[in-house]
């Protein structure tokens, strides 16, 4: 993608939704001059000297794809943006890979060889806030903890992340684009039934990543494995019996993720289930085609409910109709997480729960805790839909040992366990005249 236009357009948006955020922010506590945005410090696992994996920090990173620690990014409104680069004389580790991008141009950029020096680089800065994970380099900077991540400017942060400048946008179509290499490797194995394990390096082969490269732990499951929501094991054995494949994983470009979920039935499944992948394939589109400006997302999500019952209804699993089933709350245990996300710098982006940019919450209602999305959508959005439909005798043993355990046809439950479950997931931009799939036309079911 040509970066130049996009990137001088997307820096000019988030500076202007920046200052907005300081602004608004001095009604409800302290009056900043400009926020210091740290890239992070790099962390250490417990009593070892291996580094964690790093990741920067995320509100930096939405200014700037630099990689590695330390970077500091110094924001003052109407000024131009300074970049300190750490660049360490390292002869163990090799520096940031750089990268083609037009960054260099719009930023006023110098570089360091150390943390201690990018802080001396910008000097005091009393009077700013600092955005980071270590509030040590804060203090280092000269400011006080009062001022780091204060809750009122972070919230508007946070809330300015959902919407999507045309840049992210183009990013987040391009690593759809690498996810989707990746999804036609793992068809491909999955006709060979190969091992989650290959299943994994192939799709990794296929997206040209490597593994800490992608947005989140790629999560492919056969049979039973399907039903573990986070399921993370890959295990290296060749599927027994191989009759469902949930293949749940994405891939990033310059910091921006593609979140796409895709679920196979492959020959001798039960025919139940495959009449029930082709209903909730139908009922994912359904409910993308409506996340529209103004929709409300606990309806869409009140809405997938309603249709997971209607498909246990077709299929035989559910004995009463959707009403009934609603009523007695008979879909949460096949259908026990939210239907999706924002998406866009992380796979969970932030602010999904505010009402507004001031932080205030619209928690999930009690019967749909696990909701991520109670916020109004609006034009700008990238949001997942991605109901589901599950066998998973944890949350089916109460059920069956309750009051309405006669409203379930358990013989076929029992039939439909070793299949695992059903997820389908696509990646939604809402924009003014609707949705718009980014992911569906390069990862079609088929």
């Amino acid at each position: 993608m040509d970066c130049n236009p996009l990137y001088e357009d997307h820096v000019r948006r988030i500076s202007a939704a920046t200052a907005e955020a300081l602004r608004g922010a001095a009604q409800d506590g302290p009056t900043f001059e400009g926020i210091v945005f740290h890239a992070g410090s790099a962390r250490y696992y417990h009593a070892d000297d291996q580094a964690i994996p790093f990741r920067s920090v995320f509100h930096f990173r939405r200014f700037v794809p630099q990689e590695g620690p330390d970077h500091l990014l110094l924001f003052r409104p109407g000024a131009r943006l300074r970049l300190v680069r750490v660049i360490p004389r390292d002869f163990w580790y090799e520096p940031p890979v750089e990268i083609a991008h037009p960054f260099l141009e719009q930023l006023d950029v110098a570089e360091v060889a150390s943390a201690a020096a990018a802080a001396e680089q910008l000097g005091p800065l009393g009077r700013h806030a600092y955005v980071g994970n270590d509030p040590a380099v804060a203090e280092a900077l000269g400011i006080g903890r009062e001022a780091v991540e204060p809750r009122p400017l972070l919230a508007r942060l946070d809330w300015a992340r959902a919407y999507k400048t045309p840049y992210e946008v183009a990013c987040m179509r391009e690593a759809a684009q690498w996810a989707a290499r990746g999804h036609r490797a793992v068809r491909e194995g999955m006709a060979e039934r190969r091992s989650e394990r290959e299943l994994h390096a192939a799709y990794l082969a296929a997206a040209g990543a490597l593994e800490f490269d992608s947005p989140f732990g790629n999560i492919i499951g056969w049979d039973r494995n399907a039903a573990v929501l986070h399921y993370q094991s890959k295990s290296s054995a060749r599927p027994l019996p191989g009759l469902t494949l949930l293949v749940d994983a994405g891939a990033s470009f310059l910091g921006y993720a593609s979140d796409v979920t895709r679920t196979y039935a492959a020959s001798g499944a039960h025919p139940a289930f495959c009449e029930a992948l082709d209903g909730m394939d139908r009922l994912e589109l359904e409910l993308a085609s409506e996340l529209r400006p103004g929709a409300s997302y606990l309806e869409l999500h009140r809405r997938a409910h309603r249709g997971v019952a209607r498909i246990l209804r077709e299929i035989g699993v559910l004995r009463v109709g959707e009403d009934e089933a609603l009523e007695r709350k008979l879909t949460l245990p096949f259908f026990p997480h939210g239907l999706g996300h924002h998406l866009g710098l992380q796979v969970h982006d932030v602010g999904g729960r505010q009402a507004a940019p001031d932080g205030t919450l619209v928690p999930p209602p009690e019967d749909f805790p696990a909701l991520r999305t109670t916020r109004p959508v609006e034009a700008g959005q990238v949001i997942t839909v991605e109901p589901g439909l599950y066998f998973i005798p944890l949350l089916l043993e109460p059920l069956r040992a309750g009051p309405h355990c006669s409203d379930v046809d358990w013989e076929l439950v029992d039939a439909l366990t070793p299949h695992g479950g059903i997820r389908v997931e696509d990646d939604i931009l809402v924009t003014a005249d609707g949705p718009e799939n980014l992911t569906r036309p390069l990862i079609p079911r088929h």
